[in-house]
């Protein structure tokens, strides 16, 4: 599996893939709840039970398996969040993360149909009604998989 971060400064987006890009789960992990969250990852058996409170999106599904890379977007807070993720003894890539809110509003309308009036407006128009930080994550792992944008090993 892989591991996207999509960081803030309030909150961080997470998503788990395939080593594919499949999305399996996806959620977004309040800066203050971060004490509950990293051990989890440096466990790198990952379990969907420990994760619940966090989760958004439940396309897959995890039961145990083990994490491969950590994939962290370069954006705003990227550096206190690689030297949390050093702290616990996380290797990770850096991955460009420009442009990635507009692709997770895309992948929002993927997983989840418009309703049929919002279809009568154009694209740029459509607002999800979530924040869709854990979907800037997926688009960060899609990115590495696909090989487009600069990325970085730490």
């Amino acid at each position: 599996m892989i591991l996207g971060l999509d960081p803030g400064r309030d909150k961080v987006g997470w998503a788990l893939t395939t080593e594919k890009g499949e999305l399996l789960l996806s959620g977004i992990v309040p800066v203050s709840d971060l004490g509950g969250f990293w051990p989890l990852l440096k466990e790198r058996h990952l379990d969907e039970k420990a994760l619940r409170p966090w989760i958004l999106e439940r396309p897959g599904r995890v039961r145990g398996e083990r994490m491969g890379s950590v994939l962290l977007g370069n954006g705003t807070q990227a550096r206190f969040f690689a030297e949390s993720l050093t702290k616990w003894g996380l290797a990770f890539s850096m991955v460009d993360e420009r442009g990635t809110t507009l692709e997770a509003r895309s992948l929002y309308w993927r997983l989840h149909r418009p309703p049929w009036w919002q279809k009568l407006l154009p694209q740029t128009l459509w607002v999800p009604p979530r924040p869709v930080d854990d979907l800037a994550a997926w688009a960060i792992v899609l990115r590495a998989v696909s090989g487009e944008g600069p990325q970085m090993k730490i």
